[in-house]
């Protein structure tokens, strides 16, 4: 979050009120600051971690053969629902950077030139890797040559918009892109929505919009073919109700004794979405993106639950249970470059499952767990390896351009 002029600083301090403790006043300006809070690190590791661990279960050739098994696949599957995570974190932070520079001069060239030189570096060099060099090295052929058909829509951030008017791509290497596609759409509608709106009207629209995606979803399952339904609903207008969800938080946040309200309704709120989750699991048997209840209200109950973690991990001190947890260095290493793991992965799986996988260790007592655990593993640090190397050799020299546009 950006704050650079002691003005600024002194309007935030007099909006925050003296009425919070001092906790909260030193929180406040905290999220008002430069300064980087490590809990979103851990925030970030926690939405990679269940994503990588959720497609190395589904692609690793594991067979759940005893009960171990089945209760291991039931804890990894909810995993796909990191995305939505990750959705609540990115409307939480872009409306905090929005908001803060909201009327200051560059505001729209600014949020533009740090965002593209956050993003475009690593993933236009993901795809001139994947579709100008790799054909050179390796003819693509068979289902390899449509990702040379469709590329255009990986290039354009419209790979959402493929699969809901084709379905998911033969070659499923490049699926994990619908989200960020998901994300750039939003980048380019949001910030003018935050500059055209005052604070209360901001508020007005989060839940209209969390509301709105929720009925768009419905309307799609009462009107269309299921098949179709599980596509669409990787649109954004589907999809909205999670950065909705963080946009919300982040406004909150911002009123006089946000934080304290944030502190004291956090807990009970994301308690509440985790029971009715735990009853749409009990009636469904499963969370899978593809159900329609899940769908029409999970994602929903998803983004409340995952913006009561977030807000949880924002307004809690270090010594408590849930700071130690978001500060753990594990979680704050892969938050760190979660950005890199979450493009490199699934390639990565797609890669090593040719190589290793849960058969490739002998079942223990029946079980294949070991190899799954020792192919997670593989992929894991593979992935890690490749989003530090990249990071350090390779992003970080276009993010310190970002000092031309603070």
């Amino acid at each position: 979050m950006v704050t650079t002029t002691a003005a600024v600083n002194r309007r935030q301090t007099t909006a925050l009120g003296a009425g919070p403790p001092p906790l909260q006043r030193q929180r406040a300006e905290l999220l008002h600051s430069h300064t980087h809070l490590p809990a979103l690190d851990g925030v970030r590791g926690m939405a990679i971690l269940l994503v990588l661990v959720f497609h190395a279960f589904l692609l690793g050739g594991f067979r759940p053969a005893v009960a171990l098994d089945r209760i291991v696949t039931a804890l990894s599957e909810p995993g796909w629902s990191g995305v939505d995570l990750f959705f609540v974190l990115s409307g939480f932070l872009i409306t905090g950077i929005l908001y803060d520079t909201k009327g200051r001069d560059g505001y729209f060239r600014n949020f533009y030139a740090r965002r593209i030189l956050r993003i475009f570096p690593l993933y236009y060099g993901f795809l001139g890797f994947v579709f100008i060099a790799l054909p050179r090295l390796t003819p693509f052929g068979g289902h390899h040559a449509s990702l040379l058909h469709d590329q255009i829509w990986y290039w354009t951030y419209l790979l959402n918009v493929l699969i809901a008017l084709r379905g998911w791509p033969p070659v499923a290497d490049l699926n994990h892109f619908w989200s960020l596609a998901v994300e750039e759409q939003f980048y380019l509608v949001w910030p003018w929505v935050v500059f055209m709106l005052g604070r209360r009207a901001l508020l007005v629209a989060c839940l209209g919009i969390a509301t709105g995606s929720l009925a768009v979803r419905a309307a799609l399952w009462a009107a269309a073919p299921p098949h179709l339904v599980q596509m669409a609903s990787v649109l954004m207008p589907a999809r909205m109700d999670a950065l909705a969800a963080g946009a919300l938080l982040a406004l909150l946040a911002r009123e006089p004794e946000g934080l304290a309200r944030l502190t004291k309704w956090a807990p009970p709120s994301a308690t509440a979405a985790a029971g009715l989750l735990g009853m749409l699991f009990y009636w469904r048997h499963r969370l899978i993106p593809t159900d329609a209840a899940v769908q029409i209200v999970g994602f929903t109950l998803l983004a409340i639950f995952y913006g009561g973690v977030l807000a949880i991990a924002v307004t809690s001190a270090r010594d408590t249970i849930a700071g130690r947890l978001f500060a753990h260095p594990g979680l704050r290493l892969l938050g760190r470059y979660s950005y890199g793991l979450y493009v490199f992965h699934l390639p990565i799986i797609w890669v090593t499952r040719n190589i290793v996988n849960a058969t490739s260790v002998p079942a223990l007592a029946g079980s294949e767990l070991p190899g799954q655990v020792l192919f997670t593993a593989v992929v894991a640090a593979a992935s890690l390896g490749a989003a530090v190397l990249s990071w350090h050799l390779y992003e970080s020299h276009f993010l310190k351009l970002k000092v031309l546009f603070r």
